[in-house]
């Protein structure tokens, strides 16, 4: 699938160091004011200059409960960007609802896949910041204001990886205070953010340094087995034009971490295995990743756990990934 091309160019940042606190001082913001439908003066909402970039597939119950959670954010976003890939108008109503008080662009498609559907949000999106939930996490209502302050405070910053936490935990990211992070310099330190798509929050500016954001042949819903890992892919394209990223350990976006099934397992583990092999990371981070699902077993050593861990490493070994192309060099050679 060809990739969607980005005519912009940037030139590239002088690699500098930066002198990043362990510790941050937040200061008080207002981005504007805007009245949403009928409201009074009095009820004016704080809007910060983030775009979110929602693509949603077969899901109603947990499109609401985010944007639940978005409106009681202290500060809401400029827009969110619903990419609705969905063949019934099932999110019409409950959209309909909500545009009263959020800001909210509804855009159906029809395609499918996860990452084409960011693409296509992100290539409407307006604002100078950007994120991509996930239809199925939920914001702490401090998280939107507590990062744009973090972006004003630290302009050499392009992107934030907030933390995770389960749902049910969510009041637990609601501390303010001091955020502490750490620096994102490496492939290594890359992998041990343990970095999802919905806990990225970027500067638009550093994405006109890629000639596409996401690969569509990566992620949910790609034409391809590799279901997952195109955040992955995306954060060490961002990393290889010197972007600048850190890893907060307190601000938290809320969503599960179930596993899933064995099979869903194998083709996580094939997407980390693409990742790596079209980034030609080398030996060492594929062979870090082969083995890291060991570790994680002997954390919780259960029955079900070992049929992951294998299952993971299965699809991590690239032997599946290159059975996959196979079928498809046959058919180049013949037709050759």
């Amino acid at each position: 699938m060809q990739q969607p091309r980005s005519i912009v160019t940037k030139t590239p940042k002088p690699k500098i160091d930066y002198p990043l606190k362990s510790c941050i001082r937040l200061e008080s913001i207002i981005i504007q004011r805007r009245d949403f439908g009928k409201m009074s003066q009095a009820n004016q909402t704080l809007i910060a200059d983030l775009s979110l970039v929602l693509c949603t597939y077969g899901r109603v119950n947990e499109v609401n409960d985010f944007l639940e959670s978005v409106d009681a954010q202290s500060i809401k976003p400029a827009e969110i960007i619903i990419v609705d890939q969905n063949e019934k108008e099932i999110l019409k109503d409950l959209i309909n609802e909500w545009q009263a008080k959020l800001s909210i662009k509804h855009r159906r498609v029809n395609f499918k896949g996860a990452s084409k559907s960011r693409n296509y949000g992100a290539s409407e999106a307006k604002s100078s910041l950007i994120a991509f939930p996930d239809d199925d996490c939920l914001y702490p209502s401090i998280l939107i204001e507590e990062l744009i302050k973090l972006f004003q405070s630290h302009p050499e910053v392009d992107v934030i990886l907030a933390s995770k936490i389960e749902p049910s935990e969510i009041h637990n990211g609601l501390k303010k205070g001091k955020i502490h992070y750490s620096l994102v310099n490496s492939i290594l330190d890359l992998f041990k953010a343990k970095a999802e798509t919905s806990n990225i929050f970027t500067r638009k500016s550093i994405l006109k340094t890629l000639s596409y954001v996401f690969d569509e042949n990566i992620g949910p819903g790609a034409n391809t087995p590799w279901a997952s890992n195109e955040e992955t892919d995306f954060l060490i394209r961002l990393l290889k034009q010197e972007a600048r990223i850190i890893k907060l350990k307190d601000l938290a976006i809320a969503h599960h971490s179930l596993q899933g099934s064995p099979i869903k397992s194998l083709k996580y583990g094939m997407g980390r295995f693409e990742v790596i092999l079209k980034n030609q990371l080398g030996t060492k981070i594929y062979l870090i990743n082969l083995l890291q699902p060991i570790a994680r077993y002997f954390k919780s050593p259960k029955p079900y756990n070992l049929l992951l861990c294998i299952s993971t490493m299965l699809g991590r070994s690239g032997i599946i990934n290159l059975t996959y192309r196979l079928p498809n060099h046959l058919r180049w050679i013949i037709q050759s």
